[in-house]
């Protein structure tokens, strides 16, 4: 199959894909089905996954559409080579600096479906077939999350609010990543005017600020980058606080063991294992030392 005519000819882009035509016509809002996931660090998440036949078809356009589009260096979260470590570790050199984090609210519910046809017709592929790959990657009018495509394409919704922030960090000095739908920023010295920009930048996207979860660390403060405590001299960790949760997790196995806590403390303990498996392994070995 010649590949370049699935930009122009329906036929060519159905069949690539694997579907027929009246895949389009379905209802897909039936496709997903709302499940809870536990987080890497702890806690719960909502999320909105495909069935496995639409699944297929958006692990397609991710693979072979999607993939071949390359971010800014300050993007993160896209593939293993840029995962939540080397996000926190490329602020490592400011540890004892400032850092200034945000969180953009409800992320991809905030990618409304004119955005995807647009990234896709950016794509070069005509009205039609655009319209087509936003429908099969899209629901209720926006980005589904659980998905495989959703965090790639709300990335690329993001590319003018990257350029934006990252080229006036590069003039202040400043390093700017983004691990999906959290921004952290860290420097010697971030101003009110800077943290202004951010947030006008974030706003004039699309997007706006959690406020709840909007962070500043000041120079004497541990930094904290999604869950990861950072240093200028040391491994990456995890914070006193988070050791503490999950000493007290184990705590409470230890005297009453019961499945809901037993997944809080694999997703908390696997996150710091992943982390720091030295120190991580370590720990838990004096726990299993202590008397509770």
């Amino acid at each position: 199959m010649d590949n370049n005519k699935i930009y122009d000819s329906k036929k060519y882009l159905l069949d690539f894909l694997g579907i027929k035509d009246n895949f389009l016509y379905s209802d897909f809002s039936s496709k997903y089905k709302e499940k809870i996931i536990p987080k890497k660090n702890g806690g719960e998440r909502k999320i909105k996954p495909p069935n496995l036949n639409l699944k297929k078809v958006q692990r397609k356009i991710l693979d072979k559409i999607l993939f071949v589009n390359n971010h800014l260096p300050c993007v993160y979260g896209l593939s293993k080579e840029k995962n939540i470590l080397n996000n926190a570790k490329a602020h490592q050199k400011n540890a004892t600096g400032q850092l200034l984090a945000l969180d953009i609210k409800d992320f991809f519910p905030s990618v409304p479906r004119k955005y995807i046809l647009k990234i896709f017709k950016k794509l070069k592929f005509n009205k039609e077939n655009a319209s087509i790959l936003t429908k099969i990657c899209t629901v209720d009018d926006s980005l589904p999350q659980g998905a495989p495509t959703s965090p790639y394409l709300a990335s690329m919704a993001c590319i003018e609010l990257d350029k934006k922030i990252y080229s006036y960090c590069k003039r202040k000095n400043l390093i700017y990543t983004r691990y999906f739908d959290d921004i952290s920023i860290s420097g010697k010295n971030i101003s009110d005017e800077d943290v202004n920009f951010f947030e006008k930048v974030i706003s004039e996207n699309g997007f706006c600020c959690n406020d709840e979860k909007k962070k500043f660390f000041e120079k004497n403060d541990d930094k904290i980058i999604n869950g990861v405590l950072i240093s200028q001299n040391t491994m990456l960790s995890v914070s006193e606080n988070y050791k503490n949760e999950i000493r007290d997790i184990y705590k409470k196995l230890v005297k009453n063991d019961n499945l809901h806590d037993k997944r809080i403390f694999a997703g908390k303990f696997g996150f710091y294992l992943y982390i720091n498996k030295k120190e991580a392994t370590a720990f838990l070995e004096s726990l299993k030392k202590e008397k509770f």
